[in-house]
């Protein structure tokens, strides 16, 4: 903040006391050293306030403040403990990582572990200031004593001064100090990233593959092909997507029916009244809402369920059709016609032919020959004509040029992820594939022609958006000097001379103006990056979005708004003499550093108060009450808890935008450390303390606000964090602090070159080959091993679940279409419904629902002996949907927690035993389940006593009798923390920790549904 006239001082520097005889008036300045006190004061008694409001409420609301233990849904061991009013300050750091990645996210940890790496740099900055400001303030005079902070800053030496040398001192000292703890996190992030990738999760196991040629559009083609390359059992699962538009809007009109239906019943069954709506919007027919909703779902049903059959139908076709990957010109002309082409591309020869064509012995050779030359073309045929009706006539069903295959084991995954699967370039293009709920599934089977267009598009909008961006930027950094706005604005002069406290607040108005441009980057940015047709919904945690962020705030929030200052504050000195340029550059390039500790100050003192106030989640929580109350949306539990016109509650918070918060004000601070560490050394002090807060802040949030969820592991435990990407935004970060770290070294070589201290500059030369060099070595190898898991560690994860007996149920249609996954759906969550049988005067149909539930109940103890648990599921759904207080729903809730646990669903079997059991404490075989999904939870504690409570009600039981020994067992080992023998186990061997679809050593009794 270079110049802001207020009072006259004969100290400053004699540029400024030039006469000039345009302009008589005389002005003085306000101090850097001013600005910041003022800046401090401001908002850091914002903080303060806010900081103190939080202390006090914190330990009075814990369903505000700590969500993790007050919330069942959000439930995390880490959270139990709240600490006291103050001493959880320093007690969160008595967690250890280990446990904030295991509850709360790779992510969590490692912006811990950036802002702790922000704290180091920050104390090396102190340090160095203990030699920098006494050489800036004794042996410097350009200033003087009239502003301390510039008085402190490489800007007070005049131009060629030899004590400029102790900056490139405290250069290397700060940088070597980077470097060094770089190398030392990448050993930490290395392990955990590993140990991250050998966990049971989808995206661990599968393989994303883009760009698939026609021939191998097919589900069995792939499985072959894989077949080939590892073994014939390499393939867990496989879902070449499809052209599905058709199904897609079905599924999408009948789930947003769901709820209307549920809530009608909720309406019916609660308040007693019939609830009507109308057809249309605008003059439509009313009608009752509980049947006309039931009916139109049930259409929908039927109508989802006949054409899932059909697309299956088609699948089927080419998976029998499909499997040669060439098609020669002879097999064309035999077609003779330019439709037989057109299929030949499409789909392709077969072959795997049928065993009476495998007869080696057959006497009659042509005649086989001509038999063979028939299946194939008529193969062919039949192949391409499904796909032409699909094209011609837009029925579902056609093949995209991407697929997601899941492995059975981690090696194969990984040797499949980093094999090169095609000779052309974007053919069978391998990648990691994001979570199964994250697929962006309209960008799936984009052809490389549009990614490559949308990419272009994407770039040439955001170095748009870059370009233009300037002019408002470069007008809120001219806020902060008043003589050049007043230039540039002649109406404002007379003001500013009239009021003073004008001037100090056009001061404090610019950073703030800067931040609130800052904070609807992101939004612009998300919209830019969807051109991209990228495989993840686009959010804010996408690492696309973090790199453009990133690179936004580097060049034009730091150095277009350095620039731009410098050139409004000294346009009038550089217009009258241009050769000045160069060295009014170099004196306000370090004398910027108070503009940036103004808006490193704004940024975070204001979000992190808000942040742990939770602002923003309390209003949300008040304004949903109040628009529910009034749409009458409130009538069950649910009801009440769940989202409501984009309005959340208190226990369904948003998940941390990592990415976006890495990208916009981390970034900034990192950089504005960087380049003023060594240049302006009293900035340290401000990274320091911003630093130390957001640590503490963000320890406190991790731990007891961001919530555990987005999905299921294989062994049905919730995700830490939904958007947890791995620490691969850490890797990315990393990457981009070395950049950073480059640029601010040349930054402060030219500024040492520009101020004509060559030796000081040209000693900066080693430091910035070295940190090349660094950011090289990393480049060649440390970034890569992150990305896989070494193949010894896949191999010895992987004989670890064999001896475990895991099986692959939980990878079964993963990365299935959503809209293919459920032919039929009805309310799954129970509304809280009233008895009111006595209470009607004529029956109603509602009075059979027992009778229709016994009825799916029925259907699905069918389909659980034929071990078709995903149907079994969709009809004990339904049981409880048309039964959710009935005489018999207990048992519906104890069965499908039975499915569950075949399904390898655990916490949902958990959950629906312990429905059951709240509706009937006294039906032993939902506390025999609980029992068994704890288990293999490995809650042993928890499964004794479900399996004590059972053995109460039936002490006859020996299979329970038998669990609960082996879970003391287990308990036992688990305590001396000794590994358990699986061969050794006497009840339930090895195969105990799979789900029970491929376990044999089960008993029946347990998991038999009545």
């Amino acid at each position: 903040m270079e110049e802001i006239y207020l009072d006259f001082d004969e100290t400053l520097h004699p540029r400024l006391l030039q006469d000039d005889s345009s302009n008589t008036t005389t002005t003085t300045t306000l101090t850097d050293t001013e600005i910041i006190w003022t800046s401090l004061v401001t908002y850091g008694s914002i903080f303060a306030a806010l900081f103190l409001v939080f202390l006090i409420a914190r330990p009075r609301y814990p369903r505000v403040y700590n969500l993790k233990k007050s919330f069942p849904a959000l439930h995390a061991p880490i959270a139990d403990n709240a600490f006291g009013s103050l001493s959880w300050i320093w007690k969160v750091f008595s967690i250890d990582y280990e446990d904030i990645s295991e509850q709360c996210g790779m992510d969590a940890v490692t912006t811990i572990k950036i802002l702790e790496m922000g704290v180091k740099l920050s104390l090396v900055g102190v340090f160095n200031s203990a030699f920098l400001a006494p050489v800036y303030a004794l042996l410097g005079n350009v200033v003087g004593q009239s502003d301390p902070v510039k008085g402190v800053s490489l800007s007070n030496l005049e131009p060629g001064h030899g004590a400029a040398i102790a900056t490139t001192v405290a250069a290397y000292i700060f940088f070597g100090c980077f470097m060094h703890w770089i190398d030392k996190d990448f050993e930490w992030f290395t392990s955990h990233r590993h140990e991250f990738l050998s966990k049971k999760r989808e995206t661990n196991y599968s393989l994303f593959l883009s760009g698939l040629p026609p021939e191998m559009q097919s589900n069995k083609v792939i499985e072959e092909y894989f077949g080939n390359c590892f073994s014939h059992d390499a393939v867990a699962d496989v879902h070449v997507a499809l052209v599905i538009p058709n199904l897609e809007k079905k599924v999408a009109k009948r789930d947003a029916l769901v709820p209307k239906l549920e809530h009608a019943i909720n309406v019916l069954t609660i308040k007693n009244k019939t609830p009507t709506h109308k057809t249309k919007i605008c003059g439509g027919e009313k009608v009752e809402s509980v049947p006309t909703y039931t009916k139109d779902i049930e259409d929908f049903n039927e109508d989802i369920s006949r054409d899932i059959d059909n697309i299956e139908a088609m699948q089927n076709e080419r998976d029998g059709a499909g499997r040669k990957t060439t098609t020669t010109e002879e097999d064309v002309e035999a077609g003779k016609g330019e439709m037989t082409l057109l299929i030949a591309e499409t789909a392709s020869e077969v072959q795997v032919l049928p065993d009476e064509f495998n007869d080696d012995e057959d006497p009659n050779q042509k005649d086989k020959e001509s038999k063979i030359d028939e299946y194939r073309l008529t193969q062919t045929f039949k192949s391409g004509a499904t796909v032409l009706k699909s094209m011609i006539i837009g029925e579902d069903g056609a093949p995209r040029n991407a697929v997601f295959v899941s492995f059975a084991t981690l090696t194969d995954a990984n040797l499949a992820r980093q094999a090169v699967h095609n000779q052309e370039p974007w053919c069978c293009v391998p990648k990691e594939p994001p979570r199964p709920d994250l697929v962006n599934w309209k960008n799936i089977g984009r052809s490389n022609f549009s990614k490559q267009i949308g990419e272009l598009t994407s770039m040439v909008l955001t170095v748009a958006l870059c370009i233009f961006w300037t002019i408002p930027v470069s007008f809120v950094a001219s806020l902060s000097n008043v003589e050049a706005l007043t230039e540039l604005l002649p109406f404002l002069k007379e003001p500013v001379e009239n009021y003073a406290w004008l001037a100090g607040l056009l001061a404090l108005l610019a950073p703030l103006l800067l931040v609130v441009f800052i904070s609807l980057l992101p939004y612009i940015i998300l919209f830019i990056i969807k051109f991209e047709g990228l495989v993840e919904i686009e959010t804010m945690q996408h690492p696309s979005l973090f790199a453009k962020l990133a690179a936004f705030t580097i060049v034009q929030t730091f150095f277009i708004s350095t620039i731009a200052s410098t050139l409004f504050s000294k346009l009038g000195d550089i217009l009258k003499n241009p050769t000045s340029a160069i060295t009014l550059f170099a004196e306000a390039l370090p004398a910027q550093s108070a503009y940036f500790i103004q808006i490193i100050m704004v940024q975070n003192f204001l979000s992190l108060g808000i942040e742990l106030v939770r602002i923003s989640p309390i209003a949300q929580n008040f304004a949903r009450k109040i628009v529910s109350n009034l749409f009458g949306h409130n009538l069950t539990e649910k009801e009440r808890n769940e989202t409501f016109l984009g309005l959340r509650s208190l226990d369904d918070p948003l998940e941390y935008y990592f990415g976006r918060e890495l990208g916009t004000k981390i970034v900034l601070l990192q950089m504005v450390l960087f380049v003023y560490g060594c240049m302006a050394p009293i900035t340290s002090y401000f990274t320091l303390l911003i630093y130390g807060l957001l640590v503490i802040g963000y320890r406190h949030q991790f731990i007891y606000i961001y919530p555990i969820s987005g999905g299921n592991d294989s062994g049905g435990k919730p995700y830490p964090i939904g958007n947890d990407s791995g620490g691969k935004l850490w890797i990315n970060f990393q990457r981009l602090t070395i950049t950073c770290a480059i640029v601010s070294e040349i930054v402060l070589c030219a500024v040492l070159l520009l101020k004509e201290t060559f030796i000081a500059a040209v000693l900066m030369i080693p430091l910035i080959v070295i940190t090349i060099l660094f950011d090289l070595y990393f480049k060649r190898r440390h970034y890569s091993i992150t990305s896989y898991l070494p193949l010894g560690d896949c191999a010895a994860v992987d004989r670890e679940n064999e001896s475990e007996g895991m099986t692959h149920e939980w990878l079964n249609d993963a990365y299935l279409q959503p809209a293919l996954k459920e032919r039929v759906a009805f309310p799954k969550k129970c509304p809280e419904i009233v008895s009111m049988a006595g209470q009607r005067e004529e029956p109603t149909s509602w009075e059979d629902e027992t009778a229709v539930a016994d009825d799916h109940k029925e259907n699905g103890n069918s389909s659980m002996s034929n071990k078709e648990y995903k149907l079994a599921l969709q009809q004990y759904n339904q049981a409880i949907a048309v039964s959710p207080s009935g005489p018999n729903t207990y048992i519906y809730y104890s069965n499908r927690a039975a499915a569950f646990c075949y399904l390898g669903e655990y916490d949902a079997a958990v959950d629906d035993c312990r429905k059951s059991i709240q509706l009937n404490p006294t039906y032993e075989k939902a506390h025999t389940r609980l029992g068994l999904s704890l288990f293999f939870q490995r809650d042993y504690e928890g499964a004794i006593d479900a399996y004590e409570q059972s053995l109460d009600l039936d002490p006859t039981n020996e299979a329970c009798f038998n669990y609960m020994v082996k879970a003391k067992e287990r308990l036992g080992a688990q305590r001396l923390e000794e590994p358990i023998d699986a061969e050794s186990s006497t009840v339930c061997g090895s195969s105990c920790w799979g789900p029970l679809g491929k376990s044999q050593s089960f008993d029946p009794s347990i998991t038999n549904e009545d």
